[in-house]
């Protein structure tokens, strides 16, 4: 692909773009009626193309409505999610397709004749959105090449390597800020300022007008696209900025109203009583202490047992959505989880703002962060997996003073565990052997982590089909997985772009459709989370999967 020149929106500069190119690395279309695609890390850029039907990107934290006629440009290390609109009418219902493509940026090396892989983000609009002025030529591109990118003809790969090219020179060509007049983009404009003014005395008329709809107009649509009114949204964004307030600073109830844009500290308070089901003086009462956690999101897998919400945590809406979803609006100060506590140094600078009354880490937390976590607050450090969940979460109970609710939710999951195992139906006397696996890139591994391991094989009875010495060791080739004879499969797949390419292309494989498990319906795919976690959250949430698989109960 050959550009002559183009602005550099960030420095507002003529950029030379002869001798760049592209490559397309995978390309695949994922559609169906409910689609939920699981957050997972882009190892390279990629463009994600809605084809039709009501869907939703999410990226990180934000979410952005997907209108035909955009391409979005997720960068290479970001992750991404991918769902079908949650609030589409019954006429607009039709099937939801998403085109998702894998690429590369290279450019020439003078004088050396190779190619050098660059960063593509320089090249992508500020906002990530490319506005295509044919949605219908889009749509078709796409499948065309998705057709020929998978076809084993060489002439047709090679066409659809050609016809990227030429997307993308359309694409930056085309390249355009949000189109004004577009009804979808000018609601999520609206959301957009809401949630940066809510402390403002918003009217309907004001967001109307930013929307450029007439007010009747405006109430009407924003209820039918979003399944709730602008005024509704409102309040939320406020109610839940608040919690924040009220355990992040030593602001009066008063003052907190106010912030929030609420005049009337009574009225603000009997919102938050409706939204809630608790006063704001009682919300702040029960959660008084200051304890953050630090280290791995796991750590709050032993905070909710306990019935108590840290004030700083580690969350991600991918590598810990379970907790990201259920404990997010009530954590003031949110720490980085990017890939499990990567962001280290802005991690340490965000607790010694919030200045914590105590701090409790994760086993594996390196020395000189200890050392810095220490200089902050008073430490306590978990003890590590060979203790054991329930010594892990007694030991925390008891430094905080919670040792009869840590009791009373090892009994009531023991209890859970019974009743499960004596519902499991019978295999008439015959062992039932499980095979566990992780699949990384090409690689596919035995895995079992101890947390499976006591769910598995000791609470449900199940017999390994390797020797447990086995496990976390070399890789399994499908002569090994048939010569097993387990005859249930559990399958972890990494979710990043290349372990997802290739898991698509062995499941086509005469090898993989061989396996008897895969016959016989009793292969089953996990998702990381529980699977990969070990914590007393994670453990309930095991066995309840555990049950509907092996129950007959997964629907």
């Amino acid at each position: 692909m050959m550009l002559n020149l183009s602005m550099d929106s960030s420095k507002g500069e003529l950029r030379e773009y002869s001798g760049f190119m592209a490559r397309l690395w995978n390309m695949d279309i994922v559609h169906g009626q409910g689609m939920s695609l699981e957050q997972q890390l882009a190892v390279q850029p990629a463009l994600i193309v809605p084809l039709s039907g009501e869907t939703c990107l999410q990226q990180a934290e934000q979410v952005t409505r997907m209108n035909k006629g955009c391409v979005y440009f997720c960068a290479a290390g970001s992750t991404f999610g991918i769902t079908s609109g949650e609030y589409a009418s019954s006429d607009e219902q039709e099937q939801a397709a998403v085109a998702i493509l894998h690429f590369g940026f290279y450019e020439g090396m003078s004088g050396c004749g190779r190619l050098h892989e660059v960063d593509g983000t320089a090249f992508m609009p500020y906002d990530g959105i490319f506005v295509i002025s044919s949605p219908d030529r889009l749509n078709l591109v796409c499948r065309a090449m998705y057709k020929d990118f998978h076809s084993k003809e060489p002439m047709k790969q090679w066409r659809a390597q050609l016809d990227f090219q030429e997307l993308l020179y359309t694409m930056m060509a085309e390249c355009s800020p949000y189109a004004k007049n577009d009804k979808r983009q000018a609601l999520e404009r609206v959301k957009e300022y809401i949630e940066e003014h809510y402390d403002e005395d918003l009217t309907i008329e004001q967001l109307a007008n930013l929307s450029e709809l007439s007010p009747k107009y405006f109430v009407e649509v924003y209820k039918k696209t979003y399944g709730h009114s602008a005024m509704d949204y409102l309040a939320s964004v406020r109610l839940n900025k608040a919690k924040q307030l009220m355990l992040g600073s030593d602001s009066l109830l008063r003052e907190v109203a106010h912030m929030v844009g609420y005049k009337d500290e009574f009225y603000f308070s009997r919102k938050f009583k409706k939204a809630f089901g608790i006063s704001p003086s009682t919300y702040m009462k029960t959660r008084k202490n200051k304890l953050a956690m630090y280290g791995s999101t796991s750590l709050l897998g032993y905070a909710m047992p306990l019935d108590f919400t840290p004030y700083a945590a580690p969350l991600h809406p991918k590598w810990s959505q379970h907790y990201y979803n259920n404990l997010g609006p009530d954590i003031p100060v949110h720490l980085d989880a990017y890939r499990q506590n990567h962001n280290k140094y802005a991690n340490l600078e965000k607790l010694a703002t919030a200045r914590p009354e105590l701090i409790v880490c994760a086993q594996g937390v390196e020395e000189w962060e200890k050392e810095q976590l220490r200089q902050i607050a008073p430490l306590y450090e978990m003890p590590g997996e060979q203790e054991g969940w329930r010594f892990n979460l007694l030991s925390l109970a008891k430094m905080l003073d919670k040792l009869p609710e840590a009791e009373q939710w090892i009994e009531a999951f023991q209890h859970k565990i019974s009743a499960y195992r004596e519902k499991l139906p019978s295999n008439n006397g015959e062992a039932r052997t499980l095979l566990t696996a992780r699949l990384h890139q090409d690689e596919l591994k035995a895995y079992c982590h101890p947390g499976m391991r006591e769910i598995l094989f000791d609470d449900f009875g199940f017999q390994p089909a390797l020797p447990m010495d086995q496990q976390n060791e070399g890789c399994l080739t499908m002569g090994q997985i048939r010569e097993s004879r387990a005859t249930h499969l559990l399958l972890l797949i990494r979710q990043d772009s290349e372990t997802l390419a290739y898991w698509r292309r062995l499941q086509a494989t005469p090898e993989w459709m061989t396996i008897s498990a895969v016959r016989e319906g009793t292969f089953h795919q996990l998702s990381s989370y529980p699977w990969r976690e070990y914590s007393p959250i994670a453990m309930e949430q095991m066995a309840e999967e555990a049950f509907r698989l092996f129950s007959g109960k997964c629907p």
